[in-house]
Formats: C-alpha cells, structure tokens, sequence
C-alpha cells in the first residue's frame, strides 16, 4: 500500500524496491509478491516515476532480479517491459555501480528463461548494456 499511495516520494519507492527485494529472495515468495501482490507492476512503475534516482534504479533492478527467478514472472516482467526498464537504468546510471551490478543480475535472470533471451538482446540491448 505504500509504494501505491507515494508513488512521488522517491525514497518511499526505493525502500518498497528493497523490501520487495528482501521479501523475493526466498523463491516461495516471489512468486506470490508478483501473482497476487502486484509487486512487480509497482516496481516497474517506480522506475517509471524516478529515472533520475539511482537508488530507485539500483533497488528496483535488484528487485526485479529476484521476481524472476521463476518462470511465469520472468515472462510476465518481459511482457510489461522491464528488459527495457532495466537497461534504461544501466544506460542512464552509468557511474552508478550498484546499477550497474544489480541491473546485471536483472538481465541475468530474465535471459535465464529462453524465450527472453532473445529480446533482451535484439530489442532492449541488454547485451551492450552488460558489456
């Protein structure tokens, strides 16, 4: 509920980026944090809101690398843009190393599942945004 009713306050949306980062480490979590909890929806929309932010950025790129640890929610993070997103925030944060390392865990995991490997590449250049 947090992250929904401050949507503008950057630092609100870091720390439910980095809780939503703790809270998906354990695989039996992540899942339901995207499925039912909508957590991958207000990540992507934090890093809509706060492109300027590299803390926003660094936490919802960890975020993001741990929703897709499985399957159904690396696809679904595909399918609503967070390859781009993410190679968005390494490309505007390039100074910035936690960025930098958590975008490439982000990249990481969602080329794990085959069928996003291929666009990540070819449509979003993570490929140079990792090299």
């Amino acid at each position: 509920r947090a992250m929904d009713a401050h949507r503008g306050d950057a630092l609100v949306q870091e720390n439910g980026c980095g809780a939503i980062w703790c809270l998906a480490f354990l695989d039996e979590n992540a899942a339901p944090l995207a499925q039912q909890h909508g957590a991958d929806a207000a990540v992507l929309r934090a890093m809509d809101a706060h492109q300027q932010s590299a803390a926003v950025q660094a936490w919802a790129c960890a975020a993001v690398w741990n929703l897709a640890g499985n399957d159904e929610n690396s696809a679904a993070l595909m399918r609503q843009g967070a390859g781009a997103k993410v190679v968005r925030a390494m490309d505007a944060h390039r100074g910035d190393a936690l960025v930098q390392e958590n975008g490439c865990g982000a990249i990481w995991c969602l080329a794990f599942l085959d069928e996003n490997a291929a666009p990540l590449a070819q449509q979003h250049g993570a490929d140079a945004a990792v090299l």
